[in-house]
């Protein structure tokens, strides 16, 4: 998610796609971006296109910096098979790390949601919390808690 709490929809409108997969969304209905210049060019360029995909990817995945997001792609394309698909399993498997760390955590460690996403890297706390619930169905609260 991005750090952005009320200009989602802006954000949905400008990439052309419903990320959130919210039923409110206005790219539901309309299909240009927002502003008074939203229905110009409708041809994007390649940079723009791998752009948007980026842009798409930092949203998505939450508070995730360039720097972080290079280094990911440089192992992505490091291992074998498909770049995009490696890249989209490591960007997972900070959520997959910080479910195992508070799954894992003891009632007396006194570790907190906070700490475990910290370690991983996810520096917007709410907006980890949305995502998280999001892939596992539940709160990372209530993970701590089992």
């Amino acid at each position: 998610m991005t750090k952005r709490i009320r200009a989602k929809h802006k954000i949905d409108r400008r990439l052309g796609e419903n990320i959130w997969g919210r039923p409110k969304s206005p790219i539901n209905k309309r299909e240009y971006g927002p502003g008074q210049h939203g229905q110009g060019r409708q041809k994007p360029t390649d940079y723009r296109l791998q752009l948007m995909a980026k842009q798409r990817l930092k949203g998505y995945y939450g508070s995730v910096s360039e720097r972080q997001l290079r280094r990911y792609y440089i192992e992505a394309v490091r291992r074998r098979g498909d770049t995009g698909e490696n890249l989209v399993e490591l960007l997972e498997r900070r959520l997959d790390a910080v479910r195992q760390t508070l799954m894992a955590a003891m009632p007396g460690d006194g570790l907190s949601v906070t700490e475990a996403a910290q370690r991983w890297g996810f520096g917007h706390l709410g907006n980890f919390s949305v995502l998280y619930r999001q892939r596992f169905g539940e709160s990372p609260s209530t993970t701590l808690r089992r």
